[in-house]
């Protein structure tokens, strides 16, 4: 079926006086004098091949035609209007559709806390999120497969341009049958020596354990790792059933296991959440969420 090639000012007209039903009041509405009004509408009859207005001595009324083109009428200037807002607010970066990668470490506050933000500054953008490992999410950044990531610790090079979103310490993961689980204040991290530990496994673009190891070194003595567990929500189970300590960000506290203390310990160092995108010019909706994102962490900020 070939597309109509409609006026919309004639439609709208058309609508106006359909529902005023009086040349005068119609004319008034538009903004015009009543020989446009009546020239645009037997213009639109022509097209349509029908009268869609009676026009008797004592009232205007619709034919069956017009009453028909109402309803269609109203919903393409309905749609059309819905349309050219979409539009705008698509170019001014408010709408559309953006890719989000995210490692499962920045799940636990960080991502809950954009999203909020975005829903409520932003609820015309869509966000496709996918969960990925830090290796695999620097690689569909570099591919174009998402358009923006939230990671931790990410080891990055002059493809990315990465922005710090949050500083959080380190935390000690410890059995609550461990015998530094109910000691008062910070734990010497020097005391887990010679402990086994439950780490992430080392990649190419995360420095995750990479921290770790240099918290211990910085103490005094290399982590023995026992095991590698590629999540931290399995790293605090690990610890839970038994296989040794581990040291990761402070959210991990949100795994509530009543086999698992958390402690602080006596370390500076802390881990860096950041937002990175590809370094070529963003595009406004890139731009858009970056700007939402980065506020999300300073909440009375406009």
């Amino acid at each position: 079926m070939n597309r109509p090639e409609l006026d919309l000012r004639q439609l709208y007209a058309f609508t106006v006086l359909a529902e005023e039903l009086h040349f005068g009041r119609a004319a008034l509405r538009l903004g015009i004098s009543q020989p446009p009004l009546s020239q645009q509408i037997k213009r639109l009859e022509s097209f349509i091949g029908h009268s869609l207005f009676d026009r008797g001595t004592r009232a205007v009324r619709l034919t069956d035609a017009g009453a028909t083109l109402l309803a269609v009428a109203r919903k393409l200037l309905d749609d059309a209007a819905f349309g050219l807002a979409k539009t705008r607010q698509a170019g001014n970066g408010e709408a559309g559709i953006l890719a989000l990668g995210f490692t499962a470490t920045t799940a636990i506050q960080t991502l809950p806390l954009i999203l909020g933000r975005l829903r409520a500054k932003r609820p015309a953008i869509q966000i496709n999120l996918f969960e990925l490992l830090p290796d695999a999410l620097s690689d569909a950044l570099e591919s174009e497969r998402i358009d923006a990531a939230i990671a931790r610790e990410m080891i990055t090079d002059n493809k990315f341009v990465c922005f710090p979103l949050a500083e959080e310490p380190y935390v000690a993961v410890l059995p609550s049958s461990h015998r530094y689980a109910n000691t008062h204040g910070r734990l010497k991290l020097q005391s887990l020596a010679g402990e086994n530990f439950v780490l992430f496994p080392r990649d190419r673009t995360s420095r995750n354990a990479d921290r770790v190891i240099e918290m211990c070194r910085a103490a005094g003595f290399s982590p023995r790792i026992l095991q590698e567990a590629p999540g931290w929500q399995t790293a605090v189970s690990f610890v839970g059933s038994g296989l040794g300590v581990s040291v990761l960000p402070a959210c991990v506290r949100s795994f509530m296991l009543p086999q698992v203390t958390y402690k602080e310990i006596d370390t500076s160092i802390t881990s860096t959440i950041s937002l990175l995108r590809r370094a070529t010019a963003p595009s406004r909706l890139v731009d858009s969420f970056f700007k939402i994102a980065q506020r999300a962490h300073t909440p009375d900020s406009a």
